[in-house]
């Protein structure tokens, strides 16, 4: 019985010194560990003056337009943004639709062909065309579509109006 309760007084003892001996102090919200990059708000919006969806009876007429620019007026905007699509919501596809863009806000038009073209295959029915764009501030590149993880989170795409990218799907 008294070997238990040294055994016991030993283990707090040895507990009690590991917390202590363990702990830091980090003052503020955010560690000074921790650097946190002041990355813009770049929206990705459907314009409504062209084609919501791409028309599988006649792609000849699916000009779809969008606009991306700064969430926050007179924001800083990053170095650079490329524009890219990937198709049917898979992150492996991503192709280059119009790189090194630096005027904000800007609008596209894309056409049933030129997707075609940058995929190299037919569009079919129910097929998904995301564009986002890749934001490069200093030598840091954000990717909208990112192989693993979410591209910008949930915070971010819970603001207003707050496009993080813009879908047009084929339908009949």
């Amino acid at each position: 019985m008294k070997i238990r309760k040294i055994n016991i007084l030993l283990a707090a003892t040895f507990g009690l010194l590991i917390s202590l001996v363990g702990c830091t102090k980090d003052d503020g919200p955010i560690p000074s560990r921790v650097s946190v990059d002041a990355i813009p708000a770049v929206s990705t919006n459907i314009d409504a003056s062209g084609s919501a969806s791409i028309s599988i009876a006649n792609l000849a007429a699916f000009s779809g337009k969008f606009t991306i620019s700064m969430y926050f007026a007179g924001a800083t905007p990053p170095s650079k943004v490329d524009m890219v699509v990937r198709k049917n919501g898979v992150a492996s596809s991503v192709k280059l639709y119009k790189g090194a863009i630096s005027t904000f806000p800007t609008t596209f038009t894309v056409t049933a062909a030129e997707i075609s073209a940058l995929f190299g295959t037919a569009i079919v029915l129910n097929d998904t065309y995301d564009f986002a764009p890749d934001l490069y501030v200093g030598d840091k590149k954000y990717e909208a579509f990112p192989l693993t993880g979410n591209g910008s989170g949930a915070g971010v795409i819970a603001m207003p109006l707050f496009g993080e990218y813009t879908r047009f799907k084929a339908l009949p």
